[in-house]
């Protein structure tokens, strides 16, 4: 293979469940990366109030009646129906299947699934950028969301 001898790179690919995430990771399997490379597959979570409930009781204050104003009983029932499901399965679903169609495809490459929350006033790219300059990586992949007549006009 091309590139046996070079020094290992740390690839990033920005994992979510999108079909343009799909075709960076597919990119990245079939163009990026050589033996010994190391591929992170980086999830950027937003930020959730249902996962840390006391976070949505402070964001959310009490009404002068003493209920909570906005949807009371939908909240409790919300973070039941989280809590029950396992509360973000569908995320490890999909970095899992991600992770298996690597190690399928490029056995010699070292994956590594890496999860970073936005934090407040940070938009997702910023987040991204500065979690692959702390990482060091060598290589970002990021999908394109692409309509048709942005891909014919340019």
């Amino acid at each position: 293979m091309v590139g046996e001898n070079a020094a290992a790179r740390k690839v990033m690919v920005v994992a979510d469940p999108s079909r343009e995430s799909a075709g960076a990771l597919d990119y990245a399997l079939s163009h990026a990366l050589v033996e010994n490379d190391t591929l992170v597959l980086l999830h950027v979570e937003t930020p959730n109030p249902w996962k840390n409930p006391f976070n949505a009781l402070f964001k959310n204050p009490m009404s002068p009646g003493g209920t909570r104003s906005g949807s009371g009983g939908s909240y409790s029932l919300s973070f039941a129906a989280a809590a029950a499901e396992g509360g973000g399965g569908g995320e490890v679903d999909f970095l899992d299947g991600m992770k298996r169609t690597c190690m399928a495809r490029q056995p010699k490459v070292k994956v590594v699934t890496e999860k970073v929350e936005m934090t407040d006033g940070k938009d997702k790219a910023s987040t991204i950028i500065a979690h692959s300059a702390a990482s060091k990586v060598d290589l970002l992949i990021i999908g394109q969301r692409k309509t048709l007549s942005n891909a014919l006009l340019g």
